[in-house]
């Protein structure tokens, strides 16, 4: 059996290009959400929609700099 994988960029060569938008391959749409078992015992991942974070509701956008915020904080390597 052949195995083949398909060529992509790393995400440290696409922050050296002039990008306008997200390339579909790194956005995780809702229908394609993954539910983990309540009995993992992973971290939870903050998950920020950037698009928010641009609304003109500011509680809405509050609330997406908080996870933000967090995100960067907790979850530094």
């Amino acid at each position: 059996m052949d195995v083949t994988s398909i060529l992509v960029p790393s995400v440290q060569e696409l922050a050296k290009e002039p990008l306008t938008q997200v390339p579909d391959r790194y956005v995780l749409h809702d229908q394609e959400t993954v539910a983990l078992s309540n009995n993992t015992s992973l971290p939870q991942v903050p998950v920020i929609d950037f698009a928010k974070l641009l609304s003109q509701d500011n509680n809405l956008k509050g609330l997406e700099l908080e996870k933000l915020h967090y995100a960067c904080k907790e979850w530094v390597t």
